[in-house]
């Protein structure tokens, strides 16, 4: 069952310390609390720079924190191989677990994050749990009445307003309590021209029903919209010209320009949670959920392109437009892209005290629903100009297809898995936790028009596991606990894998994995020490790769790795070194190699070479940071490093990320009813690259960076 997240460290290092692990775990995890968020993290953030303060994690907001949509890579597993919860609710992409950082879950509607590292027991629930769990959970609804008001300003023109009230008890609606949470947003971007605006309205609702039930209720509503190209990134030359924040630009002539690369998002995630005493022994949660998704893209084709390079460009042949006049080459091609998709689920748990320990059982189902998926061409410069969407012809010639239409796909699962754990307190200070879970998942494609092949494809398939838990807790001392955990991992293929010319669903593998870690937590008065180590065998591991073939040009595709290991140490540890004054640090030292795979892809022969280091999985992490905290002030400086990596498989030299640093100073006053906070983001202004996309050829490969020094003032006033 998920309850509100409790730390129960009340003084000291622990309760101080930026992550800090439980001493009941039984895998490493990572706790940050709402007061560590408060302090470490810009008031604009999203989840991605709150996990990013854990050993192993690592991403990058490229737009600012929480101006711009980012990833996150945990042990080198990147976003769709790991789950992400809220409030013990898996959410991600219904065409595959990817998530959409700034869509659903800003930092003032997070209470707290635990980053498990692993699998967890088999109630930890989700479709990609061998390479862990992002748990993020709402804000408590308080027992008293009261708010608050918070409006932030910072660089780039962003401001900031957070509304929270609470109703508290409510004695003529038998004490029903209301949180609501309102958020404003809006910024220039540290991109040049990558202009955004977001709302989120969250509400929170627990109403007790009878003796020893609850009815907890939530709806949290999203609005995004922010100028940026689908396929954004900028060559070495736009940033030999431009500097290293070019996006886009105000040129009409150019596929950069601002108005061509527009992308709209309204979402929402609702649930209502029963929960409550079935017996004195048996409790009872039911959850019943939904979410929903619609992405709205309006993008030029090509943002590497000059307007030399189109006016340049040949066997582009644009008609159909207003008047039937036709339109010579030099217009700048774009397109319109659709993504809706809708998911409902139910997850049951129960649990059932014994006099030596406890079953916990239970089900979750779930149905994702997507479409339309859809992308139409179109000429971009008519279609700003006049305000109709007029046809790009880039002959592309099938059969019974109009050119204009690149895909019109239908698709989503439908999925259920029981699971039950046991926790065996075999004695006092030894838990003892066997676990089982039956995966069943069917996925579909309903393509009228395939996504790349442009073909129809109808395919359906369901894939099906067992999966095993082992976990174990042992309290040497009352503050000193030791764990280990072994677990197998199953990660059903997303859609993509059908978007070839002759996709075929019906052999494909599903990936999966087995785990083995160990390790240890330590609260003490003054010292707070967590430490692990792991190993995981990854078999069947899907990645992609960027090919070019004379038929299909340059794309990049998926293909099975084969397998790959992945394993590391890691550690966190905060230290009271004087009265008020704390040092912390975590680390993890990550090797996730890839297994010797040739196999051919598009046509094109693809060969990786075993021993490398797996693309986009940094060999460390790292953080330093210092912390002064009294009842009226708050200091922090801190320092985050993320270790050398390379963008695409087999280590090639061009393509190698060497490590970069991002430091923030925070100053928090509080008095009264009042807190103020001035803090500045990337304090030395390192701008290294942190990834980089191939392109057609080296010289249209597209850049990442490191957003410049930056700085956010905010006040607060609590009634």
């Amino acid at each position: 069952m998920v309850d509100e997240l409790v730390v129960t460290a009340a003084s000291g290092a622990a309760a101080v310390a930026p992550v800090k692990a439980s001493l009941a775990a039984t895998e490493p995890q990572s706790i940050i609390d709402r007061k560590a968020i408060d302090q470490f993290i810009p008031a604009t953030a999203d989840y991605t720079q709150i996990v990013n303060l854990s050993p192993s994690v690592s991403g990058t907001s490229f737009n600012g924190p929480g101006l711009g949509e980012a990833k996150s890579t945990l042990r080198g597993f990147k976003d769709g191989e790991y789950n992400i919860t809220y409030d013990g609710i898996p959410w991600g992409d219904a065409n595959g677990p990817t998530h959409h950082s700034t869509s659903f879950f800003p930092s003032s509607t997070i209470g707290a994050v635990v980053v498990d590292r692993g699998p967890g027991q088999a109630g930890q629930l989700g479709v990609a749990s061998f390479g862990g769990s992002i748990n993020l959970f709402s804000p408590e609804v308080s027992e008293t009445r009261g708010g608050s008001q918070s409006v932030s300003a910072g660089s780039w023109n962003t401001y900031l307003s957070v509304t929270k009230l609470s109703s508290g008890a409510i004695s003529q609606l038998h004490d029903a309590r209301f949180l609501v949470n309102l958020q404003e947003l809006k910024t220039d971007g540290y991109l040049s021209y990558s202009g955004a605006r977001a709302y989120n309205q969250l509400i929170r609702a627990v109403f007790p029903i009878a003796e020893g039930w609850d009815l907890t209720v939530l709806g949290t509503w999203n609005y995004t919209k922010v100028h940026t190209n689908d396929n954004s990134g900028a060559t070495l030359t736009q940033v030999a010209l431009y500097g290293k924040n070019f996006a886009l630009s105000n040129d009409p002539a150019s596929p950069t320009y601002y108005k061509y690369n527009l992308v709209t998002k309204h979402t929402y995630f609702n649930y209502a949670k029963l929960n409550g005493q079935v017996t004195p022994s048996l409790k009872l949660e039911d959850t019943v959920y939904s979410y929903y998704y619609k992405n709205d893209t309006e993008s030029a084709l090509d943002p590497t392109l000059s307007p030399s390079d189109i006016a340049n460009r040949t066997g582009l042949q644009i008609t159909q437009t207003p008047g039937g006049k036709p339109v010579v080459n030099g217009h700048v091609p774009g397109y319109t892209k659709l993504n809706v998709y809708k998911i409902y689920g139910n997850i049951l748990h129960l649990d059932q005290d014994l006099p030596f320990g406890t079953i916990r059982a239970g089900l979750w189902a779930e149905k994702a629903d997507t479409g339309p998926r859809a992308r139409f061409d179109y000429d971009a410069t008519i279609s700003r100009v006049n305000g109709s969407y007029t046809v790009d012809y880039r002959q592309k010639v099938i059969a019974g297809v109009p050119q204009y239409l690149e895909y019109l796909q239908n698709s989503g699962w439908k999925q259920y898995e029981p699971f039950v754990d046991f926790e065996w307190r075999a004695t006092p200070q030894l838990t003892i936790t066997p676990g089982i879970k039956y995966v069943s998942e069917k996925i579909h494609v309903d393509a009228d028009v395939n996504q790349k092949s442009r073909q129809p494809y109808h395919y359906s398939k369901r894939f099906t596991k067992t999966l095993y838990f082992f976990t174990g807790n042992y309290k040497i001392l009352d503050n000193l606990s030791v764990y280990a955990q072994y677990a197998t991992g199953f990660l059903l293929p997303d859609i993509s894998v059908t978007q070839v010319v002759n996709p075929n669903l019906k052999d494909l593998k599903p990936q999966e994995s087995t785990n083995y870690q160990a390790g240890g937590v330590y609260h003490g008065g003054r010292l707070t020490l967590d430490a692990d180590v792991y190993y995981i065998k990854f078999t069947n591991k899907l990645q992609t790769a960027t090919v070019t073939s004379a038929a299909s040009g340059t794309e990049t595709v998926n293909f099975n790795l084969g397998g790959a290991t992945y394993k590391g140490i890691e550690g966190a540890a905060t230290f009271e070194a004087m009265d008020h004054v704390f040092l912390f640090a975590n680390g993890s030292l990550n090797s996730a190699k890839a297994q010797g795979a040739s196999t051919t892809v598009g046509g094109v022969p693809v060969t990786i070479v075993g021993g490398k280091q797996i693309a986009g999985a940094p060999k460390s992490t790292a953080a330093v940071g210092i912390l002064y905290s009294d009842e009226t002030w708050s200091v922090s400086l801190t320092d985050k490093y993320t270790g050398v990596q390379w963008s695409v498989e087999g280590e090639p030299a061009a393509y190698r990320i060497p490590g970069y640093h991002s430091a923030d100073l925070s100053v928090v006053y509080r008095f009264d009813r009042y807190r103020l906070e001035a803090a500045v983001y990337n304090l030395f202004d390192s701008q290294h690259f942190t990834s980089i996309k191939p392109g057609k050829t080296v010289a249209f490969d597209q850049y990442y960076f490191q957003p410049e020094r930056n700085f956010q003032v905010s006040a607060k006033v609590n009634f």
